[in-house]
């Protein structure tokens, strides 16, 4: 009896055991993971949003949070807050700063507890814009005052506005505030300024303002009537010493002068004599005439204009003269080398005849060496060897070009003989007997220094010997100018490296 007690008692046991662990499994079963629904979003700024939502928590503790950015990526989050452990829904709400105005944002609510985490759908939201601000043309320009006009779109916040102006993209100077509205479409604004510079370029921009930021209308310009204005025309009838210089007056209705300015440069220099333009309202076409200009030369200029207003000048121009160019090779050889003079026709023609002429030292004139046909392009050249100093021209259609000065030494001669003996000559288209040489070392330092002064013979030539250090010595033997004498520069041999045992 006892045996079968125990056996029952057991069973009963393992009975309830059984039973106790059905109904811990079946409540495991019926956890949950919380619901997360996404809301709408209130009170939106230009920087600050309020994120709502909707949890419900399944009888489990549950947390929960908003994850936002500008795309579904999100990137932001905000702090995790408690949303209890009922059973039934709880609104629940996140206010987020440090947004840009004027951007597209995306949102969701995320709730977490035992049971797991559940996301809500994606949100968008809008953060409010920047008013708009448009720059429109100006009216009513006089010589002193002006109406600047723009639109304004508030977007929804109170909005102020005001205009920027001055004489440069600096401005300076701005018209009083004035307010916008905060409406959601645009407003035409306007104001009159006054005190202004007559014959001046104005610039002008818009400017409107809210707590979501402040817009820059584009910057526009206008002038204030009054001054005369001036338009330079190309240049006609270009001759080699002469030209016809043209352009466009508008009086504006006052009394006005004009003339023109031209030089070589920017500079100018030069003008022509002041003419009446009148006082009309409409352009005028003026001209003058000028001469003395040297020919394949390019020349400056611009129209001036002038009224109790104002004075206003012309964009530069420019015109080159008809004539020929010259350009040497070299401006300096010794003597027995040529020289490859060369240019260029005006016409860029090819069969151009060019006259090359040339002045000696000591001559009194050019005289003509050579006549040249231009080639392709109108270019031509030509091969010299002068003898002394010589300056060089040419001219075509009786216009001559710019003269290029030659210089030229003379040929010295350097060689060494047998027996530490040394011979140099002097040739050039004189005589240089008699005429001293210099025999020079280069030092350590680079410097040429005299070793010693050799007279040339009645040849023009010495042999000579000196006394050289031990070793390797750098040499030359030159002649000054003050020796080679008037039309020739300084002469110079080559330079030679001998070794004194």
């Amino acid at each position: 009896m006892k045996t079968r007690n125990r056996n029952q008692l057991g069973v009963a046991v393992l009975v309830t055991g059984v039973v106790l662990l059905l109904a811990v499994a079946g409540a495991a079963i019926a956890a949950s993971a919380p619901t997360a629904i996404t809301g709408p979003v209130t009170s939106v700024g230009p920087t600050t949003a309020t994120l709502t939502g909707t949890v419900n928590p399944n009888g489990q503790a549950t947390t929960r949070y908003f994850e936002y950015g500008t795309s579904t990526s999100y990137g932001s989050r905000t702090s995790t807050v408690s949303a209890g452990s009922g059973t039934t829904n709880v609104d629940v709400s996140a206010a987020v700063t440090g947004l840009r105005p004027g951007t597209t944002y995306h949102y969701r609510l995320v709730a977490t507890n035992g049971a797991g985490t559940s996301r809500g759908a994606d949100g968008i939201f809008t953060t409010s814009s920047a008013p708009g601000a448009v720059t429109d043309p100006a009216t009513d320009v006089t010589a002193t005052s002006a109406t600047l006009n723009g639109t304004v779109d508030p977007n929804g916040r109170t909005t102020t506005w005001y205009f920027q102006y001055g004489t440069s993209t600096s401005y300076g100077s701005k018209t009083p505030v004035k307010n916008a509205g905060s409406g959601t479409s645009s407003v035409k604004v306007s104001t009159a300024i006054s005190g202004l510079t007559t014959g001046r370029v104005y610039h002008y921009r818009l400017v409107a303002t809210s707590d979501a930021g402040t817009s820059r209308g584009a910057d526009a310009t206008f002038s204030t009537s009054g001054a005369p204005k001036t338009v330079t025309a190309p240049a006609t009838a270009v001759a080699p010493t002469s030209a016809t210089l043209n352009g466009t007056v508008n009086p504006d209705g006052r009394a006005t002068t004009w003339y023109f300015e031209y030089g070589t440069s920017t500079a100018y220099g030069s003008k022509t004599s002041s003419k009446s333009a009148a006082s009309g309202t409409s352009d005028r076409t003026v001209t003058a005439t000028i001469s003395s200009l040297s020919p394949s030369t390019t020349y400056h200029f611009r129209l001036v204009a002038t009224s109790d207003a104002g004075t206003s000048r012309g964009a530069d121009a420019s015109f080159a003269t008809a004539g020929v160019t010259l350009g040497a090779s070299t401006r300096q050889l010794v003597y027995g080398h040529s020289v490859m003079l060369s240019g260029t026709v005006s016409t860029r023609q090819s069969g151009e005849t060019v006259i090359v002429l040339a002045e000696r030292f000591g001559a009194a004139s050019f005289n003509p060496i050579a006549t040249v046909v231009t080639g392709a392009g109108g270019t031509w050249s030509y091969a010299t060897r002068p003898t002394i100093r010589t300056s060089y021209e040419a001219s075509w259609k009786s216009a001559p070009s710019a003269a290029v000065t030659v210089g030229v030494r003379p040929l010295v001669t350097f060689r060494v003989l047998k027996g530490a003996r040394f011979s140099t000559r002097v040739v050039a288209a004189r005589s240089f007997a008699r005429r001293i040489v210099k025999f020079e070392r280069r030092s350590s330092f680079g410097q040429w220094v005299t070793v010693k002064r050799v007279r040339l013979n009645g040849h023009s030539a010495a042999v000579f010997r000196a006394a050289l250090p031990h070793g390797a010595s750098t040499l030359r033997v030159s002649m000054s100018v003050n020796q080679v004498g008037p039309g020739y520069l300084a002469g110079i041999s080559r330079t030679i490296v001998y070794h004194r045992r």
